[in-house]
């Protein structure tokens, strides 16, 4: 299962087990009250009936004299025991007291309880069991919507390979012999496709392949080459401790882009792009942009705040960022600025 489907599998098992669940429980404690009063009143019936006779029963039957503060027909309880209090005709000046001790009397509540505890055990098992069905029948729909998706996304992908390289070529052979700015423009509109496809195929995949050893100065200034190339008008400002980290290489050259494209993307005329990495393996991207109105919930699929790009950039980079236990944090500025900080400290090569 992807994410996403997980996701709506846990929300959908959750909101039906639960409701079940509450229901259940009502019924289940109604259930034993009614056991409980029924239980009472067949206690308070044999208790009664053993103040008429003297036969042998789990009852004590004694005389106590009538006072006051004695109440008859209803149960009373001491230390040891529990007790209903009888008049009787031919007794005048005492009541029949019929006593049951209270350890049996707690004992037989007890064995109500458990009873009504392990049919609601069953149902609750039972409930488990109909709640994942209907959560999986529920997400068939999903699923098969989210494969017919993703399909259709490969299947454009896979289309574009060939157009793009006849494009990137003849912009190249162009380029050579002629010295255009309109051939520029149409390598950097290029290479902003090609990245969108990346978006697109990371976006698919469900994990994340094999991590290697890689030199952060080298990665940073190879992305930031590329981006200056699609945004020639920003000005860019690196400082870089290089250090090895043992991680997923494109997977941080996914994030990078996503970063570094929005800060180019979204900053001011003229703009500046501060990119820094220092010995605490704190990597840090600030731009002088726009700045973000609710960065809380930039990482969310295909949010954004402009109608500009898809959604899927800085989502893709909170999915990597999860997947590659890289901190996450952002803080943004209205018409000042952004700031990215990554920390990579989980990914430092010993």
């Amino acid at each position: 299962m992807s994410r996403v489907e997980i996701e709506s599998f846990i929300k959908s098992f959750l909101l039906f087990f639960i409701s079940l669940t509450s229901i259940t429980a009502l019924r289940y404690y109604e259930m034993y009250e009614n056991k409980i009063y029924l239980f009472e009143e067949r206690l308070f019936s044999q208790m009664k009936i053993s103040s008429f006779n003297n036969e042998p029963t789990n009852f004590i039957v004694t005389n106590v004299p009538k006072s006051s503060d004695k109440i008859s027909n209803v149960f009373s309880f001491n230390k040891n025991q529990i007790f209903v209090l009888f008049e009787m005709k031919d007794l005048n000046n005492s009541l029949v007291k019929v006593s049951y001790p209270l350890n049996s009397f707690l004992q037989d509540r007890s064995i109500i309880l458990e009873q009504v505890k392990n049919m609601f055990y069953q149902s609750i098992l039972i409930m488990f069991i109909i709640s994942i069905l209907f959560s999986l029948y529920a997400l068939h729909p999903l699923k098969k919507s989210l494969s017919l998706t993703n399909e259709f996304i490969k299947d454009i992908l896979h289309d574009f390979n060939t157009p793009l390289s006849t494009v990137r070529l003849n912009a190249r052979i162009l380029k050579n012999k002629m010295d255009n700015k309109n051939v520029e423009r149409i390598e950097r509109s290029v290479d902003t496709i090609v990245n969108l496809q990346n978006n697109l195929r990371t976006y698919l995949e469900s994990k994340i392949k094999e991590s290697e050893v890689v030199y952060v100065e080298d990665i940073i200034l190879q992305r930031v080459d590329y981006i200056k190339g699609i945004y020639p008008h920003i000005k860019f400002e690196v400082d870089i401790k290089d250090k090895r980290l043992f991680c997923y290489k494109d997977g941080l050259v996914r994030i990078l882009d996503n970063i570094l494209s929005n800060a180019c993307k979204y900053n001011k005329e003229n703009g500046e792009v501060m990119v820094s990495f220092n010995e605490n393996y704190i990597l840090e991207v600030t731009d002088t942009g726009v700045g973000i109105k609710k960065p809380r919930k930039i990482f969310k699929r295909f949010y954004k705040e402009t109608s500009r790009g898809l959604g899927i950039g800085l989502h893709i980079v909170k999915k990597l960022s999860n997947e590659m236990n890289i901190g996450l944090c952002v803080k943004s500025q209205i018409n000042i600025g952004t700031t990215f900080k990554l920390n990579l400290t989980k990914l430092i090569h010993s």
